[in-house]
Parts: structure tokens; sequence; C-alpha cells
């Protein structure tokens, strides 16, 4: 690691703490005149303030609808200059929930049905985008580097999720956000709000289980404990507790049974929902200290760990250390927001370690009808790779990368009904030259609070911007994949991926029914893709494929069945409809009954080269979600069902996947449809609070034991010889029918 680098970076953040905090103890009779319109609320990511229990419970209910991530600084939802979705704790808490894929798996244009990883936890995509263009946010702080550690599987993603009592809300933005987050933003973001307490102590312990009824399938318990509060009199000063651990058992059947009398070895099957042996754990504190009300400083520290056995190694483990400190001032109408964080992830088996620090510095400052919001980002990551593990060519064992970015926007209230929002991004690295991400919105709320409710308009264009990792463009072998027998190669030719999104939304809402509509068309320039090569050829950077494997143990077998790098497809597009329609709780005499339903219709493809009129991401072109909930007293019953169709067979497309072996896979199976089984699943809960402080849940799911275990033969012709291959008509392997139970006491 480059230390003058790394102390200019510890050095910077200081003044300008610093700075702030001298600025507002020379400004306090300046503002203390005037009407702080802009102060921020507990329950949002800005800066808390005091207030006495009663008052805090009904500012957090007025603000049910207060989002940060769109701009950096809180607005109503309407008014947020991006296509925005919330899932609130309450809806959290209504269901069991995994990991972070299953919490946003019921938003409009969310898919999670392309892929699972190795240990059968859930990828995000958003709008058919990959899951590695989805960027992942804990209170608008970033927490995912691991692309670099893990550069085929995107697993702290899929497997992150702080204990549920800890979060107050998640928000989802669907589409680009490189103008506030930068390259990975490049297809949207999800960002985790925790809860801020500090009227009084708030603690919560959970128990759960998972029982299956499927023997191929594991069962699985989890415990988490939050806790919150004051430390001092004064109320100054705040304290923060979260753990969580999750244990999967392996499952009680070690083989799948297939057509004539076959059986295939789970190792060798499709990826599985809830796949193997094991273990997830986390822990994390934050302590906070509000001096006066225009200043907020916290310390955080989180440890997330996770083993599991993937069958072909011994065992698999990964951990992260995320540390982060912050400030965040409220100085008259100016607010800012400063921080450097600290992350670094550990990968055992594959012997790297990547690190990040990571400097922000956000301003907002209204002023006339504007509010201009301006800052800056300064990144340093590194890549190790440990014991004698090399990259190969010139790189040796390390590689590190410099990335800068400056940003400006401004969102204008034209009138008081229509808000303009202008904004740029400039980026640069040391890897890659300028470039400037743009955005444009416009916000028009036509009725408010008429007799037919409210009609907000919205619509813009965005545009996104990613570089390759540090991995994919240095020369040489970098990793291997597909269970250690595919060597893949940097490739220093690669381009940054860029994207323009252009959508248009329509949302109408009264005190009984919300409607909204969104469609969104993006097209892609440069987009990254993998292809394969075989033993002999030539590879970037003078490089050729061999069928050794130098510095990969524990694995099976000897010699690499062929080699794989990245190149540039020259053009791709998304687009689609998002439709949500909610139904507000209404009373029906005894209780209280609602329902929802969300559907998206997303089309992506490659629209050139040899990925030509494939997909970007395997993602169903139909996805259809509905629930009725029904509330009585101290009872919350809700039934949930959801539909998926027309996802495209990329099983048969192999690690090429192009158009020539979609063809390949036609002419072998005549009269096959070239999509996997539609399927639909149903799935029953209830919540019961037995006592104030102690509620009780329970869920079945996938009510009907759908099976998702659907093998056939293809036949093709190599070498002469007819060769019978069995492929699934599902992508993945769900888990049959299973019951869920959980405990929450909180005192």
């Amino acid at each position: 690691m480059k230390v003058k680098n790394i102390a200019f970076s510890l050095f910077l953040t200081p003044l300008l703490l610093s700075a702030e905090v001298s600025y507002s103890n020379s400004q306090d009779s300046a503002f203390s005149g005037q009407e702080n319109n802009t102060s921020l609320e507990p329950s949002s990511d800005e800066m808390p303030k005091y207030k006495d229990s009663k008052a805090l419970n009904v500012e957090t209910k007025e603000l049910s609808k207060q989002v940060v991530s769109a701009t950096g600084f809180e607005q109503d939802l309407r008014d947020a200059p991006a296509s925005m979705s919330i899932i609130t704790n309450k809806e959290l808490q209504e269901r069991p929930i995994r990991d972070l894929g299953e919490a946003v798996s019921q938003v409009p244009g969310v898919s999670i049905d392309h892929t699972v990883t190795s240990f059968g936890g859930y990828s995000i995509s958003i709008r058919g985008m990959p899951a590695d263009y989805t960027l992942l946010l804990v209170d608008s702080k970033r927490q995912d580097g691991s692309s670099e550690t893990f550069p085929n599987i995107n697993y702290s993603q899929a497997s992150f999720m702080p204990p549920l009592a800890a979060i107050d809300r998640i928000e989802v933005i669907r589409g680009p956000a490189s103008v506030i987050y930068g390259s990975d933003a490049i297809g949207g973001v999800v960002n985790v709000i925790l809860k801020k307490s500090f009227d009084k102590w708030s603690n919560n312990i959970m128990l759960n289980s998972t029982l299956q009824e499927v023997p191929y399938f594991g069962h699985s318990v989890g415990a988490s404990v939050y806790s919150a509060g004051p430390i001092d009199k004064a109320k100054k000063w705040s304290l923060q507790i979260r753990a969580k651990d999750t244990h999967q058992f392996a499952q009680q059947s070690m083989s799948i049974p297939l057509p004539n009398g076959i059986s295939l070895a789970v190792a060798g099957t499709p990826p599985i929902v809830g796949f193997g042996l094991n273990n997830q754990y986390q822990v994390g504190a934050r302590v906070g200290y509000m001096p006066s009300e225009k200043n907020y400083f916290y310390v955080d520290y989180s440890y997330f760990g996770q083993w599991f056995d993937p069958k072909y190694f011994k065992y698999s483990v990964f951990n992260r250390n995320n540390s982060i400190i912050r400030h965040q001032g409220s100085y008259g109408l100016w607010k800012t927001d400063t921080s450097i964080q600290y992350n670094i992830q550990h990968n055992a088996s594959r012997k790297r370690i990547a690190q990040d620090i990571v400097l922000e510095h956000r301003s907002s400052i209204p002023f006339w009808r504007m509010k201009l919001n301006v800052g800056g980002q300064y990144i340093y990551s590194s890549v190790s790779a440990l014991y004698g593990t090399v990259f190969g060519g010139d790189v040796g064992n390390y590689l590190d990368r410099h990335t800068f970015a400056l940003y400006a926007e401004d969102q204008w209230a034209i009138v008081d009904k229509l808000l303009l929002t202008l904004g740029v991004r400039a980026n640069m690295s040391d890897d890659y030259a300028f470039n400037a991400s743009p955005r444009a919105y416009l916000v028009y709320n036509a009725l408010e609070h008429s007799v037919i409710g409210d009609l907000t308009f919205k619509g813009g264009v965005s545009t996104g911007f990613k570089m390759p990792s540090m991995t994919n463009v240095a020369p040489g072998w970098g990793f291997s994949t597909g269970q250690g027998w595919i060597r893949v190669y940097g490739n220093p030719d690669l381009k940054p991926e860029s994207s323009i999104n252009y959508e248009l939304t329509a949302i109408h809402e009264t005190d009984f029914t919300q409607v909204s509509l969104t469609g969104f068309f993006t097209q892609f320039r440069d987009k990254i893709t993998s292809t394969r090569a075989n033993v002999g050829d030539r590879l970037p950077a003078g490089f050729t494929c061999t069928s050794d494997r130098p510095g990969v143990s524990n694995s099976v077998g000897t010699g690499s069945a062929s080699c794989q790098y990245s190149y540039n497809v020259d053009t791709a597009q998304s687009y689609g409809l998002e439709v949500y329609t909610q139904i507000k709780p209404f009373g029906v005499g005894v209780g209280d009954l609602g329902a929802n339903v969300s559907y998206t219709w997303n089309k992506n493809e490659s629209t050139s080269g040899a990925t030509k009129g494939l997909p970007l991401a395997g993602v169903p072109e139909h996805t259809l979600n509905a629930s009725i909930n029904y509330s009585w007293k101290d009872l919350g019953v809700y039934l949930r069902g959801e539909y998926r169709a027309r996802q495209l067979r990329t099983n048969v497309l192999g690690r090429t996947s192009t158009q020539a072996a979609l063809e390949t896979w036609r002419r072998s199976n005549p009269g096959k449809s070239e999509y996997y089984n539609p399927y639909f699943l149903l799935h029953l809960g209830a919540n019961y609070n037995i006592t104030r402080a102690l509620r009780l849940q329970f869920g079945i799911y996938n009510l009907l034991n759908h099976n998702f275990i659907d093998y056939y033969e293809s036949k093709s012709m190599a070498n002469s010889k007819i060769t019978t291959t069995l492929y699934n008509n599902y992508n993945v392997i769900r888990e049959g029918r299973r019951y869920y139970i959980a405990l929450n006491m909180d005192f």
C-alpha cells in the first residue's frame, strides 16, 4: 500500500471536520435568528435532532415518505429526481428475509431470479442489469468492494443484512445514480437506512428458524440482537449495538433424483437456493456524539464473516471489516456531510485481500428557489494476492487504483409545483481519463390535496459510468472460476462502460389507493462481457491459454479446461414498464384489509457483436407480485403470490454466451422452448403480538410445494460422437415447502 497517499487522506479529513466545526462556532449568531426550514429528522440518514418520545413518534409518522438517496439530502418521495421505492421496517418484519435480495424482491424493476451464489444466496438485478451494477449502501455510505475479493460472484451483496430491528427502511433507486454515487451505481442503488434513537433505550432480541419439508435443502436457525440509546444524562452521547448469526445446516439428502433413474450429486447441479452447510455472522457498534444541534459525529464499526462448504474446497471463508468516522453539520440553511471510511475484505479460499479508503464531503446550500448540492470523493483501492499466489504478467501480486470525483447538482423550484434538477459528476482515475456523467430531471406535482387526490409526473435523462475492476484489466492470469477449472485473464484494453437512461413516471395517490406507472429505456456503450478461449489460443496482452494452473491448490484434478477474459460489446439496451398498485388498509367490519400488486415487463439485450440478441442478465421478462393483507387487533395475516415467465435458458449458452451457442441448442432440441418454465409461488404468513413486547411470526412458503427439479436430456454431436447432457427446465433449484417461525422481544 502506498503510505503517502493514505497519509494524505487521513490528514485531509480532520481538516475538513475541524473547518466545519469552526465555521459553526463562528456563525452561531449569524443563523440564530433564522428558522431552519431544512433541518432533517431522526428517521432519515441525516443529522438527528433531540425530541421527547411523543414528538418523535408523531414526526416519524409524518415523514414516512421522506427519502435521502436520490440527492443526498432529505426530500419528499414525490419530489425525488429518480424512480424510487421504500421498504419500511414494518414491511420487513412481516415476512421472513434471508438476505438483502429477498428484502427488495417485491420492488418493481428488481429481480433476484437470474442467479444465486455458491452458498445459495441471492444477487440483486435492477432493470435487467447484472448484479455488480447495483451499489449497496448503509446510511448512504458504500459497503461493497467484493468484486476484487470475489471477482466472479457478488457475495457480500447477497448475504449482507443488518438485524431487522436496526433498520428504519430500505430505499431503492431504479436506474443510474452516478451523479451522486459514482461508477458502481450504473444500474441502481439499494440504501439501508439504520434507525437513530437518542431519547430512550430501545432493545430487541429475535430468534428464528426455517424448517424444510423437502430433503434436498437444509434447515436454518438464526438470532439477532439490537440495542440503542443515550449513554449520558444530557443525551449528547449515544450507543448502538447490533449482532446477528445465521446457520444453515447441510441438506438432508446429498443427491437429487433425475430421469431414468440417474442420480446427480448436489455439487453438479445448477445453483441451489439455501444450498449447503454455511454460517454467516456479523457484529457492529456505533458511538454518536452531538455537542449541539449544529454538529453530530459518529464512529461506526461493523464486522461481517461467513464460511461455507462449496464441495470443491474444504471450506470457503470470507470476512469484511468496515470502519467509518462521519460528521454531519447543520448551520442555518447550510448542511454538510463529511466522512472517512476504511474497508478491508479477506477471501481466505482465494488467498486475496482487498482494501478501500474512501474520503467524501457533501454540502447542501439552499438559496432563492434552489437547493445546491456539491461534493467530492476520493477512493484508494488495492487488492493483494497472498501466500505466493501471483496475478501473472507484469503486475506481480499487488494492484491499486486512485479515483477522484467532483459533482454538483441543483434542484430549482421553477414554480411551486415544478422542480427541475440538473447535475453533473466528473470522474477521473489513474487508469482512465476524465469522464463526465450528467443528469436532468423534471418533477411536476400537477395536483396536490385535491378532491381526486395527488397527481405527480416525473421524468428525465440520467447517465451512468462504470470502470472495469482492477483484476479485469490487469495483464495475465488473475483468478480461476468454474470450480477452479477455468483461468480468467485480464484485458488491459477494456474501456469503461457507459449508459444513458430515459424514464417517465406518473403517480396518483388518494387516501385509499396509490398507482404508479414508469416506463424506461436504457442504452449502453462498451458493455463488458466475457468469452472463452481454448488451450493454445492467444489472449489479451500477448498471453497464451495454457492447461496448467499455477498457484491453485485444493482443487479437483489437474489442468485447466479453458480460459476466459473480458471484452467490450459495442452496444446494448434495456427497456420496460414498472407498475405498482396499492389499496390501502380499510375497515371491513372486523379488522382492516389491504392489497398491492406490482408488475414489471423488462426486455434487455446486446445489440451488436457475438452476443447480439442475448440478455445482459438472465432475468424474467415478466415479473408479477401480489399480496392481500389483513389485520385485526394484534393479529396480522397475509397471502402473497409471485409469478415469473419468459426467462431465457442461459444454462444452454455455456460460458461463451453467444448467439451461436443458442442456435446450436435450438438445432439439437427442435420444438423445445428456449425459455425456462414459468412458475407461480404462493406464500401464507401471520404475525401476532402476544404482548406489547413479544411478537410471534409464522409462515408457510411455497405453499403449493412447486418442484423446481425438472431435468431433460439434450443430445448433441461432438467429435463424431453423440453426447447427452442433462439440463434443468428452471435456472435455479428453489426451495420446496418450508416453515418459518420467529420470536421477537422488545424491551
